[in-house]
């Protein structure tokens, strides 16, 4: 199993990583929405993890590019944002026919991501 980190921030997209690694899940970090894109292992990945605030392609457009080339792509939001904007991105993405997984704000924890991923119950 192999999941997309999409996070510009160091910090946090080695947190999460940190986070799946110890579950045993393999990851990649990308830290621009355009190298998910570009990245030919993109329909490799179980599911993509996506920070909606990228510097240099906002989230919502990235949904859409990924919806556009790839129907159902399985999609986890995480942001600093406030609960109602996540979800409203998570009601988005479904509409423009991704697998939403759920969403969360930063920060979490390790049993709250695994839980929204549902690889823990």
């Amino acid at each position: 199993m192999k999941f997309a980190i999409v996070e510009d921030d160091p910090f946090m997209a080695q947190l999460v990583s940190d986070m799946l690694t110890s579950a045993g899940i393999e990851v990649q970090v990308f830290m621009l929405g355009m190298d998910l894109l570009k990245s030919s292992d993109v329909l490799n990945f179980e599911a993509i993890i996506l920070d909606l605030s990228l510097p240099d392609i906002d989230g919502f457009d990235l949904m859409d590019q990924l919806a556009a080339k790839y129907t159902g792509m399985s999609i986890l939001l995480m942001s600093g944002h406030q609960l109602a904007t996540v979800r409203a991105a998570q009601i988005y993405g479904n509409g423009v026919g991704l697998k939403m997984r759920g969403a969360l704000t930063k920060p979490f924890t390790r049993e709250a991501l695994l839980v929204t991923l549902g690889l823990q119950t």
